[in-house]
């Protein structure tokens, strides 16, 4: 009688063990059958190596903006004399702000952050250029602001790395 009563706990636990098991995983089912698919295709928001993916995350981004979605990046240049300038860029779909924080620039002139905020950001394609340009900033009128500028020799030579 003992053994029988051991053996149904056992049997209780293990039946109970195994609801749990299936529980967590059909948790998990819906959790990923509802969650935003491009939350998943998701790129960094990080970017640093300014190749062909990284102009594309950029182009992105300012895409999203136009559409009134927001995105959020930062860029962290390569360094040519000094130390980093780090772009911080938000959008909330209607103001995009971007900073600009040279102050781990050992070798600028002027330590400090530098806000824009504006209504609008373009991409601009010259012959040799990606240039990302605000316009309809705060306390800047109708000036357009080249804010952001690659080389597209560099970015095919860091996409072929």
């Amino acid at each position: 009688m003992k053994k029988r009563g051991a053996r149904m706990i056992r049997t209780k636990i293990t039946i109970g063990v195994l609801v749990g098991i299936i529980g967590v995983l059909v948790m998990i089912l819906v959790i990923i059958l509802t969650t935003d698919k491009n939350a998943f295709e998701r790129k960094d928001i990080i970017l640093h190596h300014f190749n062909k993916v990284d102009v594309d995350r950029l182009n992105e981004m300012v895409q999203r903006h136009k559409n009134g979605k927001g995105d959020y990046l930062m860029l962290i240049p390569p360094i040519i004399d000094g130390g980093y300038w780090i772009h911080d860029v938000h959008s909330n779909g209607r103001e995009v702000t971007w900073t600009i924080d040279n102050t781990r620039d050992g070798m600028s002139s002027e330590h400090g952050k530098q806000v824009y905020r504006c209504k609008m950001i373009s991409m601009d394609e010259t012959k040799d250029h990606y240039v990302y340009t605000l316009n309809q900033c705060e306390n800047e009128g109708e000036k357009s602001i080249p804010i952001f500028s690659l080389l597209k020799e560099d970015v095919l030579l860091r996409s072929l790395d």
